[in-house]
């Protein structure tokens, strides 16, 4: 995965980004106690409607179980201290997404901060990288969020990325 502050590689064999320096420990430092993961939904900012989560962890868990891997919706009212592109690969390192292997995806949206973030594992990134559903987030999610349609813009965003895994074949299959 990609390094939050310069964007090299940081991996489980290389936990110290070479350009910069940073580590997990240096967030887990600013940012304190992993929030306990509840599932494939994750709504800590309390803004979906019980009708648009439930629809979107049955969706997830259809992906799952036909794809293997995971996308992981995380919700949260704020970031802080820590800008959303850290909280994500935080996050996403710390629940070990995607299991040992990082096939996996997470999708953050920061509603303080206003920032809606992808983070792809390294296990997934030969089918598409960060930028790439950064990409897609801009295009199909961005503007259903400025029109403050948060059930719609999150649905649309479990649309699109689950499509766009669904298309390629996934590591090792």
């Amino acid at each position: 995965m990609k390094c939050p502050r310069c964007g090299l590689i940081v991996t489980d064999e290389v936990p110290r980004c070479l350009g910069c320096g940073f580590t997990l420990e240096d967030l887990d430092r600013k940012i304190g106690k992993v929030p306990e993961r509840l599932g494939l939904v994750n709504d800590f900012a309390r803004i979906l409607s019980n009708e648009a989560k439930a629809s979107l962890e049955s969706h997830l868990e259809t992906f799952r179980q036909a794809r293997g891997g995971e996308i992981v919706l995380v919700t949260a009212s704020l970031t802080s201290p820590a800008k959303p592109s850290e909280y994500v690969f935080w996050l996403f390192n710390r629940w070990e997404v995607g299991g040992a292997g990082h096939e996996g995806l997470m999708l953050l949206l920061a509603m303080k901060e206003r920032r809606i973030e992808s983070e792809v594992g390294y296990g997934w990134e030969d089918i598409a990288s960060d930028v790439e559903t950064g990409a897609i987030l801009d295009e199909y999610v961005v503007p259903l969020l400025k029109e403050e349609k948060i059930d719609q813009a999150l649905a649309a965003a479990v649309d699109r990325l689950t499509a766009l895994f669904k298309a390629e074949p996934m590591p090792g299959g």
